[in-house]
């Protein structure tokens, strides 16, 4: 999305358009999985 400047991107289903994601939606999923990684390893080390 960054590489083409693409903002949103549709969610197409059958042929229909069924949402739409934007590149907020993206980097917001990113830092959650991140977040939860990090979570994880620190629940680890502290065992």
């Amino acid at each position: 999305m960054t590489a083409q400047r693409f903002r949103h991107v549709p969610v197409v289903e059958d042929g229909k358009v069924i949402g739409i994601v934007s590149i907020g939606d993206v980097v917001k999923n990113r830092i959650e999985e991140a977040e939860a990684e990090v979570d994880a390893l620190r629940r680890y080390i502290a065992l």
